[in-house]
């Protein structure tokens, strides 16, 4: 959850709604007085059919992540594994950002996330952890070589009183101890049937995205920090892209993003954190989608 979160996310297409699938349960029948039968769940029949695995490899011309830019041109690779038991989506996966060579530097990073989704009619319910390792650490984050947060979210399927139109809202809460830093981000995503609409082709979409947050940090350097080194800001940003399903498992995509944010320590000189990168950024970005 993407920067899955923010870019589930921000990083930004459009989010679509999967259907749970649950695991078979094997069962155990009694009879009971009367002739009544007792069925008693007793563990999920596991099967390696009902795992799903996904990846991408994306370029961005930039790499932003809550306002804040971290690197220039950067690949994104991503893989991530689902699996269904008891009624609970579980998953895994690991996002990257690598900057080209020649790109004036920037961060590199590796995430990785693990959750589970619960389903509950037209809503989902996402719960998660993220582990951020750096290996850059002199060029963005004085030294830091690796921080933490935990997420809560849901997201809301709206295409049963849209008329088919899932404009997927949703909200995540993430906590960072490492940083002592809050952020809340809302988001809306929808993929928009242009192909259905001007070539009667249903294979090309145009996933838009907005999204915008509040993010507060009172040690936004670590435990390299100085005591003043907090910081508190909004952002906010938007995404399209052009996408075509060249197969039932693979898409490419590929358009534009923007983001902005608004407050911060600029123009503050007894603050000791700056915000990287401009107030406002404009950037284009593709990338390749594969799902078993």
């Amino acid at each position: 959850m993407k920067k899955f979160i923010s870019a589930l996310a921000m990083m930004a297409t459009s989010v679509s709604f999967a259907q749970t699938i649950d695991a078979p349960l094997t069962t155990i029948s009694s009879t009971l007085q009367g002739g009544a039968s007792l069925v008693q769940d007793v563990a999920p029949d596991l099967s390696i059919s009902l795992l799903s695995v996904s990846a991408a490899v994306g370029y961005e011309s930039q790499y932003m992540f809550r306002g804040e830019k971290f690197a220039g041109h950067s690949i994104q690779p991503k893989i991530e594994f689902a699996y269904p038991i008891y009624g609970f989506d579980l998953y895994v996966g690991a996002w990257a950002n690598t900057p080209i060579q020649g790109s004036k530097g920037g961060l590199t990073e590796i995430d990785l996330y693990g959750g589970v989704n619960y389903y509950y009619k037209s809503l989902r319910v996402d719960v998660g952890y993220i582990y951020y390792y750096y290996t850059d650490t002199d060029l963005t984050r004085n030294n830091i070589s690796r921080d933490m947060e935990v997420y809560v979210g849901g997201a809301f399927d709206t295409s049963a009183y849209l008329n088919g139109i899932n404009l997927n809202p949703s909200v995540y809460y993430f906590y960072n101890w490492i940083l002592k830093q809050q952020v809340v981000e809302v988001s809306l995503s929808y993929a928009l049937p242009v192909g259905e609409w001007l070539l009667d082709d249903g294979r090309f979409t145009l996933p838009v995205s907005v999204y915008g947050g509040y993010l507060s940090a009172s040690r936004k350097n670590g435990d390299n920090g100085a005591p003043n080194e907090g910081v508190t800001y909004f952002y906010w940003g938007a995404s399209a892209d052009l996408a075509f399903s060249i197969t039932d498992y693979c898409t490419i995509s590929g358009g534009v993003r923007y983001s902005m944010r608004e407050g911060g320590n600029e123009g503050d000189p007894n603050q000791d954190y700056r915000l990287l990168g401009r107030e406002n950024n404009f950037w284009f970005g593709g990338k390749v989608d594969f799902g078993f």
